[in-house]
């Protein structure tokens, strides 16, 4: 039989080194800090997520990350280092901060941003992509 290939694992400074010094770091502390207020004023906003609504997003998950098993969900938490509870509070954020945008969307005022350059040109690409991908599908057949 071979040798077991022994697996070197960096200490969390090294990983927060390498974050800090590739410019990695200040963004994703950003990124955590932006989830984390918008969570709380989504929890303020009354916005609550139910269990079926969190298996729900929790299925979806797994089922992106081909995790089919219950094993196959334990093997990856281990190997990434996650808990289950670190997982589930991830997912939870994902839902207040996407049902707290839809109420934003919801009693903003869109015109203000519908006149905006930027939200112009992403429209017009949107279009464009639409129209490419059924020219294309016309063309294949």
């Amino acid at each position: 039989m071979g040798k077991k290939q022994q697996v070197t694992v960096p200490t969390l400074g090294e990983v927060v080194d390498y974050l800090k010094i590739t410019g990695q770091f200040l963004p994703a502390v950003h990124a955590v800090a932006a989830r984390k207020k918008a969570a709380e004023a989504a929890r303020r906003a009354g916005i609550r997520i139910t269990v079926r609504q969190l298996q729900k997003a929790a299925d979806a998950f797994r089922m992106a990350n081909g995790l089919t098993r219950a094993k196959d969900t334990e093997a990856w938490l281990e190997t990434n280092g996650i808990t289950l509870e670190a997982l589930e509070d991830y997912l939870e954020t994902n839902l207040l901060i996407s049902r707290f945008k839809k109420r934003l969307e919801k009693e903003a005022n869109k015109a203000k941003y519908l006149k905006s350059r930027a939200v112009k040109e992403t429209v017009r690409e949107l279009i464009f992509r639409d129209w490419l991908e059924k020219s294309l599908k016309k063309e294949s057949k």
